[in-house]
């Protein structure tokens, strides 16, 4: 009998197609690098052409090769229909690690697997993004040769304990009911989700099954909705400048000044948000804070605005970041130090997301070339998201610093 593996997914995995040919193909025709493993490396100088070898580097600090775009904003091999070269005269086994999963993100827990898409795809972000009912998920078995993908699966291993390796997926479906709970605003939900997270902590410290459970059949109660979920809210007090000033110091910890406008793109949409808000690096500035909280202040209606096309997405945004990066146990911390981290980066997408807007950049093929430049930032080189988690492993109390970061006003 052939071999079975177990997934956890979003049901928008078994629908992806890619259309290379129809989208931008940022995967090819953008400034990254394409990770080429040793073993496909190994096939590439079997062929015996020396145009392909040409085009692989060796990228030393990290041991691996890579596929040079040599100035170029397209891979060597995508043709002129913007389809993989190497796979049309090769065949599927020719694409490296890379190239046969992306957009897929796949995490091992021991017991079964869990796969997700990224947003830098903008198939799949378009695909995902723009859904007006909830994301639901599945529990689904993948045989052998899906699995492994002609031997290319990449896989995170995921240290957990036994103990949530048994109670992850329910943890994930509390959680993420949470994000769905629209009779809440964005913010409203992730203060729920937060006092969550923060009594998580707090049963995983010194295992407690039946606390576990209890926890997460209060949450589902709605008359836990009605009457505790008031008091959550009414308990943090937002204060904007506080939010400013935070923000300020984020972009002064994450980019150093240095890298924050690189690329077209950076100028672009960094540069909004910059400019819309009056920020600079200059967090000692106290005259800049006050004007910036009053540039906020005037992005209430636009808020409403931007909901009222695009509804869901911010919520999607959220599941699906909270599923991919395994929130919150991506970094060694403690869950409430995670879910800060988790928080911080996306109150910086969102005030990135309604700053272009105001700029004129708020058609939805201009939202996800932005989630695209975001993703591709935020989750390809994941030491921004590692620079967000030590700037909040350095502050005092995380569970304080949602008050710098949430409102719970309509």
């Amino acid at each position: 009998m052939a071999k079975k593996y177990f997934y956890f997914q979003p049901q928008y995995v078994g629908k992806f197609k890619c259309k290379g040919s129809k989208c931008d193909a940022h995967c090819c025709q953008t400034s990254w690098n394409i990770l080429i493993d040793n073993e496909t490396y190994d096939m590439y100088k079997q062929l015996d052409s020396p145009e392909i070898i040409s085009h692989i580097k060796f990228y030393d600090e990290r041991n691996e090769y890579f596929i040079a775009f040599d100035g170029k904003k397209y891979c060597p091999f995508l043709n002129k229909d913007k389809l993989c070269s190497l796979q049309l005269q090769y065949g599927e086994k020719f694409l490296s690690r890379t190239c046969a999963t992306y957009p897929r993100i796949t995490n091992n827990f021991g017991y079964f697997f869990e796969r997700a898409l990224i947003l830098s795809c903008p198939v799949a972000a378009e695909m995902i993004l723009f859904e007006r009912k909830p994301m639901q998920f599945e529990f689904v078995k993948v045989p052998e040769k899906i699995h492994t993908l002609n031997g290319k699966l990449f896989f995170q291993e995921i240290k957990s304990t036994e103990e949530l390796r048994r109670h992850l997926i329910e943890i994930q479906v509390a959680m993420i009911s949470i994000l769905q709970e629209r009779k809440l605003s964005i913010d409203q939900r992730l203060i729920m989700l937060c006092f969550f997270v923060d009594r998580l902590g707090e049963i995983f410290s010194n295992f407690d099954e039946n606390a576990l459970i209890k926890l997460i059949s209060a949450y589902e109660s709605k008359k836990f909705l009605t009457e505790q979920v008031p008091l959550m809210i009414q308990s943090v007090s937002f204060d904007v400048e506080k939010f400013i000033r935070l923000m300020r110091e984020l972009l002064d910890s994450v980019y150093d000044g240095k890298d924050a406008f690189d690329t077209v793109r950076d100028k672009k949409f960094l540069g909004a948000f910059v400019e819309v808000l009056k920020l600079n690096f200059d967090k000692n500035n106290f005259v800049a804070v006050t004007r910036a909280a009053e540039n906020y202040a005037r992005l209430g209606e636009l808020k409403k605005k931007f909901l009222a096309s695009y509804a869901t997405f911010l919520e999607n945004y959220l599941v699906n970041e909270l599923f991919l990066s395994i929130y919150p146990w991506r970094f060694e911390g403690s869950p409430l130090q995670n879910f800060a981290a988790f928080v911080t980066e996306y109150k910086l997408f969102e005030l990135i997301i309604f700053s272009a807007t105001i700029k004129g950049f708020d058609d939805k093929k201009t939202l996800l070339e932005l989630v695209s430049w975001f993703t591709t930032r935020f989750d390809h080189v994941n030491e921004y998201k590692r620079r967000i988690f030590s700037f909040i492993e350095n502050r005092d109390e995380p569970f304080s610093l949602m008050e710098s970061l949430l409102e719970g006003s309509n």
